[in-house]
């Protein structure tokens, strides 16, 4: 799994009933330390919130939005899943904490995303 081409790669996996892209990529990046960003539900609405993306994006268009935008580094994408999820569950609520939230600043002066 570590040296299969990743495209195919994944494709194989999505075709496995019961297994959907959040978990696919989950595999390949978590167990299988291949490039793939996992874009759940924390990472799609932190960055959605933070107006980087509409609050309509999928799963398909966050995960190739933040590939196209990063080095493809399993690290990084581990690491930035790992941080979007404790921003999601600290501050990012479905009810957020925006006024306790540390990106807070980030959003000065931004106008809404349409």
């Amino acid at each position: 799994m570590r040296r299969a081409p990743l495209g195919p790669l994944r494709r194989e996996l999505l075709a496995v009933p019961g297994l959907g892209p959040e978990t696919v990529d989950a595999i390949l990046l978590y167990a299988a330390g291949r490039p793939v960003f996992v874009a759940d539900t924390y990472a799609r609405r932190v960055l959605a919130r933070h107006r980087l993306l509409p609050p309509t994006a999928d799963y398909e268009t966050t995960r190739a939005f933040i590939e196209s935008h990063l080095p493809s580094d399993p690290a990084l994408f581990n690491e930035l899943h790992a941080l979007l999820i404790a921003v999601g569950k600290t501050y990012c609520r479905s009810i957020p904490l925006c006024a306790e939230c540390p990106l807070r600043p980030d959003l000065a002066g931004r106008p809404p995303r349409s």
